[in-house]
């Protein structure tokens, strides 16, 4: 029979995309699925951390610089600051031999020391939850870094051969997965506020790791040494760039030029500052010139000047005097404060950033649905 009156046209199937509906259109990212990105990224930056200084401190054990008390200071307190190593573990000062087995022990294990091992488990953790964002060759890459490592750990341990040259292989190896990893997650990730999560996290640990690798790198002095003073370089990753630039000039103006100044070098600490502003202001909704409150936490590197950074005792109280370290003006604990001040904040605001983020996005006691772009 024929339906009397006006018939009704609704209908469950999805309304034809129109230039009006497809501009408003935003991907939802909830809650939970913005951790997960957040910690992804920060995982993928300690782990290339850990391997990066991992190979650094056996290559330092073997080189020619291995009887340098400063440089094996400074890479014990590395390692222990960094969980490569346990604190109750002698310094590679006291025993180099067992420092190093510690260390080569500890790749691949998932408990204890947090090295390696653990971090690119905990990556392939955070990933699987974010599944759906990845691709298929991203995915695989997590999953083979990860197995591999642990496997070729085991099998070296079993035969109770798993020498520092074979640790060093197993690291390079890992170390090129980890560039795959972090090309995929640079070019092949769409850029919404999940991946914007993603990349911050990323520089959280990038500006927090370096900026206390180089305050502690001036507080022992192990830059005063050629071996302390190229050590620094390749941890920044940064000497093709600096001896490109430099050749081998071991000028304190030039490093604190290349690694902390240069806004051209992704691995100086003024390009991660700037770079996770302008993120931060992205994630908040703010235009590129009005930085949201969280930004502003982060230090603003265009107030660095390299004449004042490089100057080696100004009249500056550090936060370390304000903590009462018992240092006095002249003191040589006092050279480049004006420096060690600006590591220090920033360091400080890697943390604070860090909680801030949390406590604004993370929560999970709304609906499975709540969008980031909500909250």
């Amino acid at each position: 029979a024929l339906t009397r009156g006006q018939v009704d046209h609704s209908t469950l199937l999805a309304p034809h995309m129109t230039p009006e509906s497809l501009m408003q259109r935003k991907r939802l990212i909830t809650s939970r699925a913005a951790e997960n990105l957040f910690w992804l990224g920060r995982y993928t930056e300690r782990a290339e951390n850990a391997i990066r200084l991992a190979r650094l401190t056996l290559e330092c054990l073997h080189g020619e610089e291995q009887s340098s008390a400063p440089l094996l200071s400074w890479l014990s307190q590395m390692a222990v600051a960094n969980t490569l190593v346990l604190p109750g573990v002698p310094s590679a000062l006291q025993a180099p031999r067992v420092f190093e087995r510690s260390l080569i022990d500890s790749l691949g294990s998932s408990s204890g020391a947090t090295s390696v091992g653990y971090y690119l488990r905990a990556l392939k953790m955070a990933g699987s939850s974010v599944r759906e964002r990845l691709s298929q060759e991203h995915w695989r890459i997590i999953m083979r870094c990860e197995e591999e490592l642990f496997q070729r750990c085991a099998a070296q341990r079993q035969r109770a051969d798993f020498s520092a040259l074979q640790a060093l292989q197993i690291l390079k190896d890992s170390s090129d997965h980890m560039a795959a990893i972090t090309g995929a997650q640079t070019d092949r990730m769409t850029r919404d506020d999940g991946w914007r999560l993603l990349s911050i996290g990323r520089h959280i640990e990038r500006l927090g790791f370096l900026s206390s690798a180089l305050m502690r790198g001036l507080d022992i002095g192990s830059l005063h040494t050629d071996g302390g003073f190229d050590a620094m370089v390749e941890l920044f990753d940064s000497a093709i760039t600096f001896h490109a630039q430099f050749q081998q000039s071991r000028d304190m103006a030039a490093l604190v030029d290349l690694l902390v100044i240069d806004r051209d070098n992704p691995r100086s600490i003024s390009w991660i500052a700037h770079t996770l502003r302008g993120r931060l202001a992205r994630l908040a909704g703010s235009d590129p010139d009005r930085l949201c409150a969280l930004s502003l936490k982060v230090p603003d590197p265009r107030t660095w000047g390299l004449a004042q950074l490089c100057d080696e005792a100004p009249d500056l109280v550090t936060p370390a005097q304000k903590q009462g370290d018992g240092s006095e003006p002249g003191d040589p604990a006092l050279q480049y404060a004006l420096l060690k001040d600006v590591l220090y904040q920033c360091t400080q605001a890697s943390f604070v950033v860090s909680d801030d983020i949390s406590a604004t996005y993370f929560t999970h006691s709304g609906l499975a649905n709540h969008s980031l772009g909500a909250a």
